[in-house]
């Protein structure tokens, strides 16, 4: 199953945003526009950015665990750790991170700036 949105800035169209990852679907899109609107990122760099995500990804994972790419730094985990998470730590560019693609369009200029997830197959082409 995939999960789409359309957000807008100022009433107009402002990026179109895909991914698939199961019960991380939801998770991915904050996390996208998160990095988009309150860090300043472009597309690709939000898209780019390590990912967690919470949930259960494998039979017998407690609900309640939170997996994290292998780029978060250690003293994140461990931070964590001592918050009293139950922590999965994936690979670096895991794709049970999820999949994601969108454009975002600069109203000023009008130009489209395209994104692909580095975790999966795709390209942003434009012409």
């Amino acid at each position: 199953m995939l999960i789409a949105s359309i957000a807008k800035r100022d009433g107009k169209l402002w990026s179109v945003l895909g991914c698939m990852g199961a019960d991380g679907q939801p998770q991915i899109q904050l996390q996208v526009y998160s990095a988009m609107i309150d860090h300043g990122l472009d597309i690709q760099e939000a898209l780019e950015m390590p990912r967690f995500l919470s949930g259960r990804f494998g039979l017998g994972e407690a609900r309640d665990t939170l997996h994290l790419e292998g780029r978060f730094p250690d003293d994140v985990m461990h931070a964590l750790a001592q918050r009293g998470h139950i922590l999965n730590r994936w690979g670096a560019w895991n794709e049970m991170a999820g999949h994601a693609h969108g454009v975002t369009i600069d109203r000023q200029s009008g130009v489209l700036s395209g994104g692909s997830d580095p975790r999966s197959d795709g390209a942003a082409v434009g012409y």
